[in-house]
């Protein structure tokens, strides 16, 4: 079964473009526009999922809410953010990866939802 994905973007465009590029890779993508559409998902689908992506363009402090917010409240799910420049920090995420390069955030992805 494919891993299960959400992707919270700040951008339509982006939106659409992280979503064909990650059910290519084979997985199961939910995307959501913005921190207020990701909050209000349900609670029992946010449960199946095995990662969150958090996007790059809205400024850091939107994302780092997300971040904290997902944290607190699902603290099991990892959540990886596309960083936008080196000196962005996310303390409370699993992972910070580069957000310029698919191949790079596509490896991170692939990496933390495999098996260990």
């Amino acid at each position: 079964m494919a891993s299960h994905i959400l992707q919270v973007a700040y951008y339509p465009g982006l939106l659409e473009i992280r979503t064909q590029l990650l059910e290519s890779s084979g997985y199961q993508v939910t995307s959501v526009l913005g921190n207020d559409d990701a909050i209000a998902l349900d609670g029992t689908g946010i449960a199946t999922l095995d990662l969150v992506v958090v996007g790059f363009s809205a400024p850091h402090a939107i994302r780092s809410a997300m971040v904290r917010w997902f944290k607190a409240h699902y603290p099991k799910i990892p959540v990886i953010v596309l960083q936008f420049s080196n000196w962005e920090t996310f303390p409370e995420a699993d992972l910070v990866t580069l957000s310029e390069d698919p191949n790079i955030w596509l490896a991170a992805i692939a990496n933390a939802v495999k098996p260990h």
